[in-house]
Formats: C-alpha cells, structure tokens, sequence
C-alpha cells in the first residue's frame, strides 16, 4: 500500500480525505493541537514551523504521497492577523514543499476558488488572478512557493464540503444545523461557485496522482451555483423546510471582508485529462445524505 501523510491532520478535509482512502493507502494524519483517533489511520503531531521539522517528519515516515491541507481558511482572521495569515498559508507550504522535493514525495497542495476578482464565470487554470483580500493573497503566495520549491507538485483549486466536526463545520453543516433546529438562514443570492464533496475531490486527486499528473487543477463540481440555490437543494435532498431559507444579497452584508462574488471554477482541464464527467451536485449530496450519522461516529476526538 502506498503511505499518504496529511497535514492539517484534525480539520474536516483532512478527517474526511483519511476516511475515504484508508482502506487503500496507509494513511498518517499529522496533528498539531487537537488530537483524534481514527480506526487504521495512524497519526503524529509536529508544528511544521521549520524545514528541518517538516524534512525529519517526512524522513521518519517515508510517505509516496504528502497532501497539505493545512492553513487558515477564516476570511476575517486572515485580514486581521496578516502575520498568522502568512506563517500558516505561505510559510508552512513552503517548508513542506522544499522538504518534499528533498524527499521525493509528491506534494498535493490545497488551494482555494477564492484567487480571483470574482466578475467572470468558471475562472480556468490559466486565467490571470485578482487577489481581493488578504486569505486569497497568502493561499496565491503559497501555490507560487509551492510550485517554486518542489518538482512534482499538484495544486489542487476547489471549494468543497462534507460533514464537519463540532468545532469546524462545513457550509453544508451550517445550513442542515439551522433547518434541522428550524431555525431561519440567509443565504446569498449574487455569490457563486461550484462546490464539490470531499469524497469527489479525493477520488479525482487520486486519480490525477495515478496519472502522474502536475501543475494547476481546479477539481470541483461541474455546476455553478449561488448560496441560496445550494441551500434549496440541499435542503429538498433531506427533506427539510427550504421556506426556511431567505435569499439575501452580499451588498447587505457592508462589515465583511470583501470577497470574490464569483468564485466559480471550470473543471474541464480536470475532465480533459481524466476522460471523466465529474458526479452532478444532486448525486454529490445524495452520498452526502447516506453517510449522515455514520462517518465522523468513526472518529474519536480528545481535548
């Protein structure tokens, strides 16, 4: 089996990623803080703060496969702490990718939708990037040392969901957890993207990492979206009350850092190289609705 080791190793994508391959991979989920325990996934804890910790990590484990999902994904602590922002979404990403490259590993690099202006639709791989607030700027600065630093690196651009954790929860957990309670949700109405769920994501990854691929690739749902319209369908697909979802508009919204209003991606290099059609959105939370109840009972999660 192949060793997979996953940074970021307690946040939601990484859980969801190890769970969906462990059966295929021996898969190590490096921790920092927050400790869990997930049946046959192994675990490890380092800071990453330097490439001679990131280099002795990676020695000792021997990966073929290194996924860095770690950083810091909250819009308004990027603008507020610059400095967090950069040590965890630059610097970090930096210090893996140089070890990797030492190593030999091949290097996942998660990215984000968020790179642009947000005035086109479906931004491919080579459109110019517009980076309109400081957590876009850092995750730009961190695919550009990245893509510096290590040989075979796949960047992976996306925006994706799944079921969360108590203390990190999905865009999809935010909306269930309202409607569940009955409770009313305001959704935007003039922002757009393309969503996709976790388990998607990881089987497209892997299969570019079977095909050797490298570069820039967005992996994300072939559907473009607004928040309210996937609140409405997420809520028809568990039966819930949709009435309770009002559409709102982000220019409502004054106090928030400025984010892209359309942060739709094109999957059609992802398709292209593959020869695959990525599943629907309605089939995506179709398999997000089975494993309600049953996924993150698997996982123990320690103080």
């Amino acid at each position: 089996m192949k060793k997979i080791l996953i940074t970021g190793g307690s946040g939601l994508l990484a859980i969801n990623w190890a769970l969906f391959v462990r059966r295929r991979y021996q898969v190590t989920l490096l921790l920092h803080r927050r400790k869990i325990t997930i049946p046959g996934v192994d675990t490890d804890v380092a800071t990453l703060n330097s490439l001679k910790e990131c280099k002795s990590v990676l020695e000792k484990h021997r990966p073929d496969v290194v996924i860095h999902t770690a950083g810091l994904t909250n819009v308004e602590e990027c603008e507020s702490n610059a400095n967090l922002a950069k040590l965890i979404n630059v610097d970090l990403a930096k210090n893996i990718a140089k070890a990797c490259n030492q190593v030999g590993a091949k290097l996942i690099h998660i990215s984000t939708d968020h790179l642009f202006s947000g005035n086109q639709q479906y931004s491919t791989e080579e459109s110019v990037t517009n980076p309109i607030n400081n957590y876009a700027k850092t995750k730009l600065l961190g695919e550009q040392q990245v893509l510096e630093n290590c040989k075979d690196v796949l960047i992976v651009r996306t925006n994706f969901f799944a079921w969360g954790t108590e203390y990190r929860q999905s865009f999809s957990d935010f909306i269930l957890d309202k409607l569940k309670h009955n409770e009313q949700v305001d959704l935007f109405s003039d922002v757009f993207f393309t969503p996709i769920l976790v388990d998607e994501l990881s089987k497209r990854t892997h299969q570019l990492i079977d095909s050797n691929a490298v570069g820039v690739f967005n992996i994300v749902s072939s559907e473009r979206i607004s928040k309210h319209k996937f609140g409405i369908k997420l809520a028809n697909c568990f039966n819930l009350d949709a009435t309770l979802i009002n559409k709102v508009s982000i220019n409502n919204k004054p106090n928030l850092v400025k984010r892209p209003v359309d942060m739709s991606l094109s999957n059609a290099k992802l398709r292209r190289t593959l020869n695959c059609e990525v599943s629907s959105l309605d089939e995506q939370l179709y398999v997000l609705k089975q494993m309600e109840n049953n996924v993150l009972s698997q996982v123990t999660f320690q103080n």
